[in-house]
């Protein structure tokens, strides 16, 4: 099976949320980057999506915001980082890409 990625969820998310062309994602986005960009998901065992959850929760680098699509059929909300918080998570990266 697929080495599991050296990065923290957290950073994870951060690099999901970057890389999303409106800078918000339902968790289900989350989830598919990160099973699309690290492998080791695909198969990994299921827990590591409550970890997500939990990181989005309770990490004050993410917040949630109103999706403003107008579907308000679709249940679940947008997460978005917390723009006071950029810069710490950036750094935070490039720490982890030195390791």
């Amino acid at each position: 099976s697929m080495p599991k990625p050296i990065y923290s969820y957290s950073i994870l998310i951060f690099m999901a949320l970057k890389n999303s062309k409106t800078g918000s994602l339902p968790v289900s986005e989350i989830y598919n980057f990160m099973t699309e960009h690290f492998p080791y998901f695909k198969t990994a065992p299921d827990g590591w999506k409550n970890s997500v959850r939990h990181n989005l929760s309770l990490n004050k680098c993410f917040e949630k915001v109103e999706n403003k699509s107008g579907s308000s059929s679709r249940k679940g909300c947008l997460w978005a980082l917390n723009p006071a918080k950029i810069d710490k998570m950036q750094e935070e990266l490039q720490k982890w890409k030195r390791k």
